[in-house]
């Protein structure tokens, strides 16, 4: 199943043209499920219409009805982006959307990526944008690097302060610095949304390749990650990039803690989407990517479908879940999992903090 699963996404992206074997039905329909489990079933039907692949009558409308869908969640996507950015903009802030609106551009067909919620990225430092959310929409959750927001037009909303972070205290404060001495590139990176339905500012190809995989990195530890991750990061690869540019990337990646990670994804994207050699920012590691082709077939998108950590929810529950996926990781990528639980002690405090200094600054405006 796995073999026409990478078959029909080579289709899809145009690096390939026919399958290697022809599904039965049934398969076409397991095939259906893992694209549902991976959050992917715009891109493969797109892979069915290009190829012209006849399929069950009841499976085809299934899976157009589900295209639809997706073509409509990211039209209302888009939308919900430009009335966001122009609310912030009116209230003084700069702001820059991360992956989502930004990433569809790069596909070969804006509508086929399914949408999750728009992450938004403020200008002004976490106190500031801290305080001028919880002034509009009272004590919502938050934590290091985002606070939950209002829905815009139905879709869920993160105010980002902070792009991403490294459990690494050391790695993290060195990738904070970075975004600090790029962000003003970021906030002006203009680009217009399909349809007309207006601008948004979105982050650069080169701030993509490092920052993608930090989101990449900071979900499969916390949760897992599918390949919808994995096509959103080969698309921004395939945008280009010189031979200075990759030399300095390999080097941002190591100085933050990344380089293990993206040797990982490479050889994951080189051997599922047959990606060239030259689009790779480091070589490919076959053990790790290996593992971690074996982790985003077995947890699908965000870790959703893992059936390994589904025994029940609640704090203590999770921390036991992570420290548990901690031990599993540990031999692969031991950076990460050994600062884990002193991150999750350090963030507990700081979110303490946090909540002090944003009390007290409301209390000072009520006064």
């Amino acid at each position: 199943m796995e073999e026409v699963f990478f078959d029909m996404l080579r289709i899809a992206i145009g690096r390939s043209r026919n399958l290697s074997t022809i599904p039965t039905d049934e398969e076409w329909r397991c095939l259906y499920d893992t694209a549902r489990k991976q959050s992917l079933l715009g891109v493969l039907f797109y892979g069915i219409q290009r190829s012209g692949i006849r399929l069950d009558k009841d499976l085809l409308l299934k899976w157009f009805l589900a295209s639809e869908q997706i073509k409509q969640c990211n039209q209302k996507a888009n939308k919900a982006a430009v009335e966001l950015v122009q609310s912030f903009r009116g209230n003084g802030f700069r702001t820059c959307i991360l992956k989502g609106q930004g990433n569809t551009l790069n596909y070969p067909e804006s509508y086929i990526r399914t949408s999750g919620d728009i992450d938004v990225w403020v200008e002004g430092g976490c106190e500031k944008v801290l305080n001028w959310v919880r002034e509009r929409v009272g004590k919502q959750k938050f934590c290091y690097h985002h606070i939950e927001f209002k829905k815009i037009g139905g879709v869920e909303v993160e105010v980002h302060y902070r792009p991403s972070f490294m459990n690494n205290l050391i790695h993290n404060r060195r990738m904070q610095r970075w975004f600090e001495r790029v962000a003003d590139e970021q906030f002006r990176h203009e680009v217009e949304l399909p349809d007309g339905v207006g601008k948004v500012c979105v982050p650069t190809n080169a701030f993509n390749r490092i920052y993608q995989m930090a989101h990449i990195s900071n979900h499969f530890f916390h949760e897992g990650i599918g390949f919808r991750q994995m096509l959103d990061y080969y698309f921004v690869l395939r945008q280009g990039f010189t031979e200075e540019e990759r030399v300095r990337d390999a080097r941002l990646l190591k100085h933050f803690g990344l380089y293990k990670m993206a040797s990982a994804v490479m050889y994951v994207l080189q051997e599922s989407l047959g990606m060239e050699l030259e689009l790779m920012i480091v070589p490919a590691n076959e053990k790790l990517g290996r593992f971690l082709m074996d982790e985003i077939l077995e947890a699908g998108n965000f870790g959703q479908h893992d059936s390994r950590t589904r025994y029940g929810r609640g704090r203590w529950v999770t921390n036991v879940q992570r420290l548990k996926r901690d031990m599993r990781l540990v031999r692969y990528f031991p950076s990460e999992c050994l600062w884990e639980p002193v991150f999750r002690i350090w963030h507990w405090g700081w979110r303490k903090r946090s909540s002090l200094l944003v009390s007290k600054k409301k209390s000072s405006l009520c006064i």
